[in-house]
């Protein structure tokens, strides 16, 4: 789904949630707007409607709720200028990355080629050991790779947490400027901030990673510029010179860093004696015939093929890769944009998919060291009716022992886009990391973002009717201990 038509459901979505206000359309007007948007649609061209076409409904009837809203003018504002990297942010990375590596060589080697360049080598260095932190990176993913947790849109009409602004340094920014229409709207616009700022994540840093390349490509090409600048109108004087490394070292370490260059020019290894003709300083006149102590050397363009060499290095193993994944990000961040993905699992989305053509999600319930008798079953039936609409079906598993493993995939459903799996744990057991810890996390590896955790609080509460503080602290307890499995807790009945 496109990255507009994906900031139109969030504000769809923030308006809905949000608490009543003469300036967003009521829950009545809402649903009408769901009938308007089917008719205008007409028949789904199958029996049961396809993603596609779920995503037309959402953008359309998104749509319909924004134009049926009197939102201000600022609240419009960043509704169509969705929170993301500043525009001048590319432009600082470039320059930036430019001035940096022109001064580290215009400070470090003014007037002359050093073999063994800090400046130069440094830049090399750093990049080689970015290059294997991404390998080792990519290799730990695959060999560890896990379902990412299922995403979860804040309400505008939340607690404290949806009243938090977006995350980020504009986030905080853009929390203290007013929002006209009080605490209302300023709790839709921070919500509608806080979904799209988790929804973008992976295109945001891809966007991020792609300018990282292009600066880091830039600082070479910065020092290369300083590098050529100079010797246009100054004679450099070339060499080396160390207190530990050798002759033999240095000519180990210079073949073995300059060895793309070899391989791709055909030239052959720099010998010993070449090195040992460099050692200490050695200007342009040394090298066509003034008299300085030392060996010579033979080249009298020795400076010139020096700058060449480091040129070629620099371009090979830094600006080229550099620019390659630079142009791998951007393409990877456009493809992002235009198929992000909503968590479409959630009340919200399922309600609507049930309202486009009849479809009803099917809820497998997995209790959990419990078993689920009448009264638990009606209060199960009224909520999923509640939050899902009454076409949503309940199927409850065989209820799992204390201690006991999560069962096949192949014997519990949920695998297809309609159906969802539940793991249904009661709020009045304690959380034990060796036990529900352990359960959660193959409930993560098992199911993915399709997971839900939802917490029976009806027992504990009935059980601790005159201490709400404590039913409140064991609500707080499983909360965090959910969270820290990467899972979002749901309370049933809430």
């Amino acid at each position: 789904m496109r990255a507009s038509s994906v900031r139109d459901i969030l504000l769809a979505h923030a308006i809905e949630t949000a608490a009543p206000n003469e300036a967003l359309p009521t829950a009545a007007r809402c649903d009408a707007i769901t009938q308007e948007t089917l008719h205008a649609m007409g028949t789904p061209t199958a029996s049961a409607p396809n993603h596609a076409q779920f995503q037309e409904f959402l953008g359309q009837r998104a749509r319909r709720i924004i134009q049926a809203s009197q939102l201000p003018d600022e609240l419009r504002q960043v509704w169509k200028h969705a929170p993301g990297m500043a525009r001048w942010v590319p432009l600082a990375v470039l320059l930036g990355a430019l001035v940096i590596g022109f001064c580290m060589h215009r400070f470090t080697d003014p007037h002359r080629v050093d073999l063994l360049a800090p400046s130069l080598l440094g830049i090399v260095l750093w990049n080689v050991l970015v290059y294997l932190w991404m390998l080792g990176a990519w290799v730990h993913g695959l060999l560890r790779r896990t379902p990412a947790a299922a995403r979860v849109l804040e309400s505008a009409s939340g607690g404290a947490e949806a009243t938090q602004p977006a995350a980020g340094w504009r986030g905080k920014l853009r929390a203290r400027l007013p929002v006209p229409g009080g605490s209302g709207l300023r709790k839709l616009v921070l919500a509608y901030e806080r979904n799209w700022w988790q929804v973008s994540r992976r295109t945001r840093h891809a966007q991020w990673l792609m300018w990282l390349h292009v600066g880091a490509a830039f600082m070479a090409v910065g020092a290369l510029a300083s590098l050529w600048t100079t010797g246009l109108t100054n004679a450099y004087q070339v060499g080396w010179e160390s207190t530990f490394l050798s002759a033999g070292q240095v000519q180990s370490v210079l073949n073995l860093m300059f060895a793309p260059v070899r391989w791709v020019t055909g030239a052959g290894a720099w010998t010993l004696a070449e090195i040992q003709a460099l050692q200490g300083w050695v200007s342009h006149m040394a090298a066509s015939g003034a008299t300085l102590p030392g060996p010579k050397p033979v080249d009298v363009d020795v400076g010139r093929h020096w700058v060449l060499a480091y040129t070629g290095l620099l371009g090979l193993i830094v600006i080229a890769p550099r620019l390659a994944l630079a142009l791998y990000q951007g393409v990877r961040a456009g493809w992002l944009a235009r198929h992000m993905q909503l968590p479409l699992t959630q009340p919200y989305f399922q309600k609507l998919q049930r309202d486009l053509g009849g479809l009803a999600v099917t809820l497998h319930v997995l209790p959990y060291s419990f078993e689920i008798n009448a009264v638990r079953r009606d209060g199960l039936q009224h909520y999923i009716a509640a939050q899902y609409g009454a076409g949503a079906h309940l199927v409850i598993e065989p209820a799992l022992a204390y201690g006991a493993k999560l069962p096949s995939a192949a014997s519990v459903a949920g695998k297809g886009e309609d159906a969802a799996a539940v793991l249904l744990i009661n709020m009045a057991a304690t959380p034990e990391a060796e036990i529900h810890g352990e359960l959660l996390q193959a409930a993560r590896e098992r199911w993915g973002s399709h997971a839900a955790v939802w917490l029976w609080t009806q027992d504990f509460a009935e059980r601790n009717t005159g201490a709400p503080r404590r039913v409140q602290e064991r609500r707080d307890l499983w909360s965090e201990f959910v969270r820290g499995a990467g899972l979002t807790a749901t309370w049933v009945p809430q």
